[in-house]
């Protein structure tokens, strides 16, 4: 998990300071990080940047198959889901997509 959050928190800092890059990771994240980071991503994969706003604030759960329920799970496997660091099934998740 520590990988995603370091790359978060680099993302967030280079938006901070680059207003142009903000402006563009927004509108089209997946150009954005294939520019500034090199990564690529699948056609079916979708990727939304989502700016807070003064008075709201988001949280974002991780995606968890049907077939899967938090029940089933190790504590193991609930940090590699919540921190995208393992491959749940065949679904794209941030560990399989991104190289580091």
């Amino acid at each position: 998990m520590k990988r995603r959050q370091e790359f978060e928190q680099k993302l967030i800092e280079k938006a901070m300071k680059d207003e142009a890059f903000k402006k563009q990771l927004i509108e089209n994240p997946k150009e954005s990080l294939k520019n500034e980071f090199g990564m690529n991503f699948p056609e079916s994969l979708e990727i939304k940047i989502i700016e807070e706003e003064a008075r709201k604030i988001y949280f974002v759960l991780p995606y968890v198959p049907d077939t899967v329920s938090a029940e089933q799970l190790s504590d193991m496997e609930l940090e590699k889901v919540a921190g995208g660091a393992g491959q749940m099934r065949d679904e794209y998740t941030y560990h399989n997509i991104c190289v580091w």
